[in-house]
């Protein structure tokens, strides 16, 4: 696994605990795409990260800091113009399959990362149709949502949130729960793509097989089922 220098360009606070930042190398490039994961090498560690933008010597994560993760904490004391160790060939398997089918993204958390740079490339490439749906605890943690709904405007994109632990003005409810009404409307002919907590990934894998979804359709990182079974 090898780690290249990069210095800090900018950092952007997303939410009360959710921050954004972009790295750029000092004289390399990423080998990967979106969807996919890189990491970073701290003096507290080694973490892996999904990536929000991957262009050339240029990426942007987002990281939640929750107070006992030495990595995430030891990035939310860097500042602009700080150096880290970046991993620049990026792996995972949850990439975008192709542009021709409408495409369905479901996810939770920070499982917002991946999903975002997938959407953007979907409909860069001429994607028609897509549903992206994102679920969250409060409406302050809903992570880029003014950027979702610009999405909404200027692209074939219908935004579908969820908040499971605060009544607002629209879905109130885990994510998963507003899979019949999409599956009814997009179809069977189409890609879903899953991640965030792996309790909702596989919650939402399941109501997928139940509405008839092929699992050969259904696309997430691959290592939930196992850690909602221990």
């Amino acid at each position: 696994m090898g780690f290249s220098d990069a210095q800090i360009r900018s950092i952007t606070r997303i939410s009360p605990d959710c921050t954004q930042y972009v790295l750029r190398l000092d004289s390399e490039t990423f080998d990967g795409q979106a969807g996919q994961h890189t990491a970073l090498r701290t003096p507290a560690g080694v973490k892996p990260y999904s990536t929000l933008v991957v262009d050339r010597d240029r990426i942007v994560l987002m990281i939640r800091a929750y107070g006992t993760d030495g990595v995430a904490d030891y990035m939310a004391d860097r500042a602009v113009g700080d150096r880290v160790q970046v991993k620049t060939d990026l792996t995972g398997n949850l990439t975008l399959q192709g542009t021709v089918r409408p495409a369905v993204f479901v996810g939770t958390g920070t499982g917002i990362t991946p999903l975002l740079g997938l959407l953007h490339a979907y409909v860069t490439g001429g994607g028609r149709k897509a549903v992206f749906m994102f679920g969250e605890k409060t409406q302050d943690q809903l992570l880029y949502k003014a950027m979702l709904e610009q999405y909404e405007l200027v692209h074939p994109v219908e935004l579908r949130l969820s908040l499971s632990r605060e009544d607002w003005h629209g879905h109130t409810g885990y994510v998963q729960e507003q899979l019949p009404a999409v599956v009814s409307d997009i179809g069977l002919d189409a890609d879903y793509y899953l991640c965030g907590v792996p309790a909702a990934v596989v919650a939402g894998k399941n109501e997928l097989d139940r509405l008839g979804v092929s699992s050969d359709d259904v696309h997430t990182e691959g290592w939930e089922d196992a850690r909602v079974a221990v």
